[in-house]
């Protein structure tokens, strides 16, 4: 049985795939589909949710609905590891610590801090575009 990629889309590319049709919307689209698991975490849904409200101004009820896909079509883990990895940007280290939880594959950002850090331990850092290149288009190995 071939082991299904996983991988953790950070605020951006989850935020950008709602109001754009660029990469981070195929991402989220391939996801989806069940091509690769979504994985997430409640500090990050939490993230999504206050910048649809404050910096998108989203009503209420559009709020529930987009985050009600997410959670469905996501697997959601709760961080047991406290992790301090992007010094730049301490608040981007939820993203690491969703990714190591759930024992992801990749993390996929367009953030020039977790870019930076390249690899975790396990589990390396890409954008939206190079993740559909290298692990959506092609079957894993």
């Amino acid at each position: 049985m071939i082991k299904k990629v996983k991988a953790v889309p950070d605020t951006n590319v989850i935020i950008s795939s709602i109001f754009w049709r660029g990469p981070p919307y195929r991402v989220m689209k391939h996801g989806f589909e069940r091509e690769y698991i979504i994985l997430t975490s409640p500090e990050i849904i939490d993230e999504v949710i206050d910048r649809l409200k404050y910096k998108f101004n989203l009503p209420e009820n559009r709020i529930h609905d987009l985050i009600g896909i997410l959670i469905a079509f996501s697997l959601v883990v709760e961080p047991s590891r406290r992790i301090n990895a992007v010094e730049d940007d301490p608040d981007d280290n939820k993203i690491i610590e969703c990714a190591v939880e759930g024992n992801a594959d990749y993390i996929v950002s367009g953030d020039k801090h977790l870019l930076n850090v390249e690899k975790f331990e396990y589990v390396e850092i890409v954008t939206p575009k190079e993740f559909i290149e290298l692990k959506i288009q092609k079957p894993p190995a």
